[in-house]
C-alpha cells in the first residue's frame, strides 16, 4: 500500500478497535475511545492523534461522543452496528442514542444499500460531488436541476443514473419513474425538431405532422432527463426549456392555449466550459455543478479498484477465467490513458479479446493476458515505472506473478458505455476462427488477420476518444507543432527517404510539419490556393513527383483527411529543395519586438529547432527611443541582407513602419510581417533557405499563413498533458480544509490561465494558525509557486497572495508572476469589491443567494469594526466576508466545523465574542440558523490573524 500519512494511521487504528464492539456493548453504554488509547495503539504524540480525529470528524469519518473524556468512533461501523443513519457526526446525548437504539422496533430490513456507496471512490475522490449529487436530489422541494461536467470518459452518464437510483432509493421519486437520456448534438441545428422531440407536436403542427407525438419531458414526467452533451443544445433549445424549469409548464409544438404540467429533474452532462457555451440566464436556472475528476486525478488506488472491475465484468460477460501477469496491472496502472475511465474499460476488453483468441486458436485452460500481446500505448506504462507513486508498485512488487480473475455474482458499479466495443466482439472473433479454419489458413494467419480486426477497433476507439499519443524529448517542438501532425509527416518522410534513398534533415520534417499543420487548418476554413508553380515543379522533378504521391497517401491515411491532389505539385516541390547547400543566397531574417528578450528568445527557439544561426533578433525594451532601434535594425539589415531583400518579422505599433523606411535609406528590399510569433518566425526562416524564394513571395506566403500558424497546436496544447514541471498553488483558510477547497474552486472558476497550464491546487487541512512548519514538508518547496487564502504560511522565498487582494488588488497579477505566466489576451474591467465578491460568491455557493448573504455579513462586519474599533479592517474584511458565506451554507447544511480549544479560546476573548455574537443576532434571525462556538471561534481567530 502506499505510505501512509499520520491521519490514515490514527483512522485505521480507530476504524479497527471499532470493529471489534457489537451492539451488547453499545447497548450497555460501552463506545468509543479516546485520544489516549488511540496514541497508545500507534504509538503518536497524544496531541497530534487528537487533532487528527477532529479532521476526521470534519471530514465524516469519525463520530465524536462529547462527555469525559471525549470519545471517538469510526461512523461507519457505528450505524451498521445501530442500523441507524447518524444526522450528525458530534454526539452530546449518549443516553438519547442508546435509548433510540433499545426501542427501534425491530424489522426486517431488506433494503438495498445506498447506491452511491457501491461507486469506486465513494469514500475518496468522488466523496465530494457524491455528497453535491445528494444534496441536489434531496433538496426541497423537488430538488435541483444539475449541471456535471468533466472531460470524455470520466462517467458523467454513469454518475447521472446514480442519481437517478438514488432518487429512488430515498423516495423522491417513485420506483417506476423513468430515466430518459437525450443527446442535445443530434438535433443542434434544427431548433424545432428539438422543440418536438422535447416536448412533442400535435397534428398538423408542421408539414409532416400527421400525428400527435409524445415528447421526452412527459416520458420522463415524474423522473430525470440526463441531456448529454448540453453544450451542443443552441440557445434557442436552451431558452425552450425556462418554463418547464421556472413553473414545470410546457406545450407541445401546435398548442396555443392548453400547458401541461411536468415534474423533471433535469441534468446536463458536458466536457465544455459552460460560462462560454451555455446562456447565463440558462445557467442561473441550474444551481448545482458538479465536476468529475479525470483519472489521472484520482488515486491510484482507485485505477487498480477500476482494473480488477473491469477485468471481473469481462469474466462475467465471457464464462472464462482470465490470468492477468503482474506486468499488465502495472503497465494497466501507469500508461497514459488520456480518454479516462471510458478508455481505460475499452482497452482492457481489447486486452481480453487478444487473449481470448490466444485461448481459441492454442486450446488453453484460461484466457492468459500477458505484456506480449499489449498495444504500444499501454506497454509504454512500463516506462513510467520511476515516474509514479511507489505504494501500490511496491505491492505489487513483492506480490504473486498472476492474477486469476474468475466469474463471481459480485460486480462494483461501472457502466460507461461510450468506449464499449460491439457486444457480440467474443462471438464474432469465434465465427471467424470457425471460417479461416474450415478455409485451411493457419493458425498464424488466422491471428494476422483477427489482430487486424481488433486494431480496426482500437483505430476507431482512439479516434472516438481523440487520443493523442506523444513523443519525450520534444517539449518545445510540441509547443509549436502538434504530435499527432508531427508523427504522420515523420512517416511519410521515412517512405520517402527510402524511395529518393537519402537521408531528409530534422528541420526538413519540422517544417513540413508546420506546412500541414497550417493546410489541415485552411482546408477547414474552405480556404486552399495554389499557386501555378507547383504544376511545373511537378513536371520538371519527375523522381520527387512520384514519391510526393506516396507521401500524400501517407498522410491522408495517418491524419484520416482528405488532402486536394493539388499538394502533391507541393510536396514535390518541398523534397526538390529540401537540405540545399546553405551557401545558397538566402532572404535575410530579422525579428524585432517590444521587450527586454522577446525577439531574442523567438530567435534563439527557432535557431536551436531549426540548426542554423540565420534567424537574427533586436529587442525593444520599453525605456528605449524607437529612434535608437531604428538605427540598430539599419545597421543589422546591412549586415544580413545576401542580395535578395531582408524581412523583418515585428510584433506591433511603430515597428510595422520601419521597412520603407529602411528600404528608402538602405536601398536594400526591406519588407515585413507583423503580429510575429514563434511558428511564423520557424516557417520564415525555413522558407528563406528554398532557392527560388524570393522576398515578395515569402511575406505573400506568410501573411497567407499567419491566421492559421500555431493555431491548431493551440487547441492541441490544452487537451494533452504538459510536458513541463507543474506548479502548485497552496490554497489556505483557518477553517481547515473544507473553505480551502472553496479557495480552489474560486481560482478555477475565475482564473483561466491556471487549469490552461494545468497548474495544481492543494487544499490544505490547517485548523490552527500555529505550528504551519510541522504541517508542509520544506524540502519540498521546490514546486510551490504561491499561497493562496487567508493564512500566510510564511514560506521562504514563496509569495502569499491573501483573498482581498484577489478581490480588490493585484492579487492576479501575483499569482502570473509567481508562476511565470503572461498572459496577453484582455482582462475584464476591474469591478467594485462588492460586485467582484458577489461574482467570486455566486460559483461557490450552492444554496444562498450571495447577495443576501453578503448584505447579512457585511452589516455583521460593519458592526464588529465599529464596535471593536479595528485598526487595519480592510485587511480583514473580504476575508471575513468571504469566510462567513460559506460559514452560513456548513449551518443550512448542518455540517459545523470543530475547534479544539474553542472554549479556551473565547474565555480570553469575551469582549470580542459578545460583540461578534450581537452582530450575528439579525443573520440568525433572518435563516434561521444558529452559529455555535466553534464556528465563533473560528471567526474571532480571523480578526485576529493578520
Amino acid at each position: 500500500m502506499s505510505k501512509m500519512t499520520r491521519k490514515d494511521r490514527v483512522y485505521f487504528a480507530l476504524k479497527d478497535a471499532s470493529s471489534q464492539i457489537h451492539i451488547d456493548y453499545i447497548e450497555k453504554g460501552d463506545i468509543g475511545f479516546d485520544a489516549e488509547a488511540i496514541s497508545l495503539q500507534t504509538g503518536l504524540d497524544r496531541s497530534n492523534v487528537s487533532r487528527e480525529l477532529n479532521k476526521l470528524v470534519s471530514e465524516g469519518l469519525v463520530v465524536k461522543i462529547i462527555g469525559r473524556p471525549v470519545l471517538f468512533f469510526e461512523k461507519n461501523n457505528l450505524e451498521e452496528i445501530i442500523s441507524k443513519k447518524l444526522e450528525s457526526n458530534i454526539i452530546r446525548d449518549i443516553k438519547a442514542l442508546l435509548t433510540s437504539v433499545k426501542d427501534a422496533p425491530k424489522t426486517d430490513d431488506s433494503r438495498m444499500p445506498d447506491p452511491f456507496e457501491q461507486m469506486i471512490g465513494a469514500k475518496s475522490s468522488l466523496e465530494i460531488q457524491i455528497k453535491q449529487a445528494k444534496a441536489a436530489i434531496l433538496y426541497p422541494p423537488k430538488g435541483l436541476h444539475t449541471l456535471l461536467t468533466g472531460p470524455t470518459g470520466v462517467g458523467k452518464t454513469t454518475f447521472a443514473e446514480m442519481m437517478y437510483t438514488y432518487a429512488a432509493y430515498m423516495n423522491t421519486i417513485s420506483k417506476d419513474a423513468n430515466f430518459v437520456i437525450f443527446n442535445c448534438a443530434e438535433y443542434a441545428e434544427n431548433p424545432q425538431l428539438i422543440l418536438s422531440q422535447l416536448f412533442g407536436h400535435m397534428k398538423g403542427a408542421f408539414t409532416g405532422a400527421i400525428k400527435d407525438k409524445t415528447g421526452i419531458v412527459e416520458t420522463a414526467n415524474g423522473g430525470i432527463l440526463l441531456l448529454d452533451e448540453i453544450h451542443r443544445l443552441p440557445p434557442e433549445g436552451q431558452e425552450m426549456l425556462f418554463l418547464l424549469m421556472d413553473r414545470g409548464m410546457y406545450r407541445k409544438l401546435g398548442e396555443t392555449e392548453n400547458l401541461r404540467k411536468a415534474n423533471v429533474l433535469i441534468i446536463g452532462a458536458t466536457t465544455e466550459d459552460t460560462d462560454s457555451v451555455l446562456l447565463k440566464t440558462f445557467l442561473r436556472r441550474i444551481p448545482m455543478t458538479i465536476h468529475l475528476p479525470s483519472l489521472s486525478e484520482r488515486p491510484i488506488s482507485e485505477r487498480l479498484q477500476l482494473i480488477e472491475s473491469f477485468f471481473l465484468e469481462e469474466v462475467n460477460n465471457i464464462g472464462v477465467p482470465i490470468k492477468v501477469y503482474k506486468d499488465v496491472l502495472v503497465a494497466a496502472l501507469l500508461y497514459d490513458c488520456f480518454g479516462n475511465i471510458g478508455q481505460l474499460r475499452a482497452d482492457i476488453q481489447l486486452l481480453c479479446a487478444r487473449g481470448f483468441l490466444e485461448y481459441k486458436t492454442n486450446n488453453r485452460k484460461m484466457i492468459e493476458v500477458e505484456t506480449t500481446i499489449l498495444p504500444e500505448h499501454i506497454f509504454n506504462g512500463l516506462l513510467n515505472y520511476h515516474k509514479k507513486r511507489e505504494g501500490i508498485l511496491d505491492f505489487l512488487k513483492t506480490s504473486q506473478e498472476y492474477y486469476i480473475f474468475k466469474k463471481t455474482d459480485g460486480e462494483k458499479y461501472i457502466s460507461i458505455n461510450n468506449y464499449c466495443l460491439s457486444n457480440n466482439l467474443y462471438g464474432e472473433i469465434i465465427d471467424k476462427y470457425n471460417e479461416f479454419t474450415e478455409l485451411g489458413y493457419s493458425k498464424d494467419k488466422i491471428n494476422e488477420i483477427i489482430n487486424s480486426d481488433i486494431e480496426t477497433y482500437l483505430d476507431k476507439l482512439l479516434k472516438k476518444s481523440k487520443v493523442e499519443k506523444e513523443m519525450h524529448g520534444k517539449e518545445e517542438l510540441f509547443k509549436v507543432i502538434s504530435p499527432r501532425i508531427y508523427h504522420a509527416v515523420e512517416a511519410a518522410v521515412m517512405a520517402a527517404e527510402q524511395k529518393l534513398e537519402r537521408k531528409i534533415s530534422s528541420k526538413s520534417i519540422i517544417g513540413l510539419s508546420m506546412h500541414v499543420s497550417a493546410l489541415i487548418e485552411r482546408i477547414a476554413d474552405g480556404k486552399v490556393i495554389y499557386n501555378e508553380e507547383i504544376n511545373k515543379i511537378a513536371l520538371n522533378y519527375p523522381k520527387e513527383f512520384k514519391v510526393a504521391k506516396i507521401m500524400w497517401e501517407v498522410l491522408e491515411k495517418r491524419l484520416e483527411i482528405s488532402i486536394p491532389k493539388e499538394e502533391v505539385g507541393f510536396l514535390s516541390m518541398f523534397l526538390s529543395a529540401i537540405d540545399m547547400d546553405e551557401s545558397n543566397k538566402k532572404v535575410g531574417i530579422i525579428v524585432v519586438a517590444h521587450g527586454d528578450k522577446t525577439a531574442t528568445s523567438i530567435a534563439n527557439v527557432t535557431n536551436n529547432l531549426l540548426n542554423t544561426k540565420h534567424c537574427q533578433a533586436i529587442d525593444m525594451p520599453l525605456n528605449i527611443k524607437v529612434e535608437t532601434v531604428l538605427e540598430e535594425t539599419i545597421k543589422k539589415v546591412k549586415d544580413v541582407d545576401e542580395g535578395k531583400g531582408v524581412l523583418l518579422l515585428v510584433d506591433m505599433g511603430s515597428l510595422t513602419a520601419f521597412s520603407e523606411i529602411i528600404s528608402k535609406k538602405s536601398g536594400i528590399n526591406v519588407g515585413f510581417v507583423d503580429m510575429v510569433s514563434t511558428p511564423i518566425v520557424i516557417e520564415a526562416v525555413r522558407k528563406s533557405f528554398i532557392p527560388e524564394i524570393t522576398l515578395e513571395r515569402l511575406v505573400d506566403e506568410l501573411k497567407t499563413m499567419n491566421p492559421y500558424m500555431g493555431r491548431l497546436i493551440s487547441s492541441d496544447t490544452k487537451r494533452r498533458e504538459h510536458p513541463l514541471e507543474s506548479k502548485t498553488i497552496i490554497a489556505t483558510c483557518v477553517t481547515g480544509r473544507g473553505a480551502a477547497v472553496k479557495i480552489e474552486k474560486l481560482l478555477r472558476n475565475t482564473l483561466p490561465f491556471i487549469d490552461e497550464n494545468k497548474i495544481k491546487i492543494k487544499p490544505l487541512d490547517i485548523t490552527n494558525a500555529k505550528n504551519i512548519s510541522k504541517i508542509i514538508d520544506t524540502s519540498s518547496l521546490g514546486n510551490i509557486a504561491a499561497v493562496v487564502g487567508t493564512v500566510d504560511l510564511h514560506l521562504p522565498g514563496i509569495p502569499f497572495i491573501s483573498v482581498d487582494e484577489l478581490v480588490v488588488g493585484e492579487g492576479i497579477k501575483k499569482i502570473k508572476n509567481a508562476l511565470k505566466i503572461f498572459d496577453f489576451r484582455n482582462e475584464k474591467e476591474k469591478l467594485n469589491e462588492k460586485g467582484v465578491l458577489l461574482e467570486m460568491l455566486s460559483k461557490m455557493l450552492v444554496f444562498l443567494d450571495p447577495k443576501k448573504a453578503y448584505t447579512l455579513v457585511k452589516n455583521s462586519f460593519d458592526y464588529i469594526k465599529n464596535e471593536l474599533n479595528l485598526k487595519s479592517p480592510d485587511k480583514i474584511a473580504t476575508r471575513y466576508l468571504f469566510h462567513c458565506c460559506c460559514m452560513i451554507e456548513r449551518l443550512v447544511l448542518k455540517e459545523p466545523l470543530p475547534y479544539v480549544g474553542a472554549e479556551e479560546l473565547i474565555n480570553s476573548k469575551k469582549e470580542t465574542y459578545d460583540i461578534v455574537k450581537k452582530s450575528f443576532k439579525a443573520l440568525e434571525d433572518t435563516i434561521e440558523i444558529s452559529v455555535p462556538d466553534t464556528e465563533m471561534a473560528y471567526i474571532i481567530e480571523l480578526i485576529y490573524t493578520e
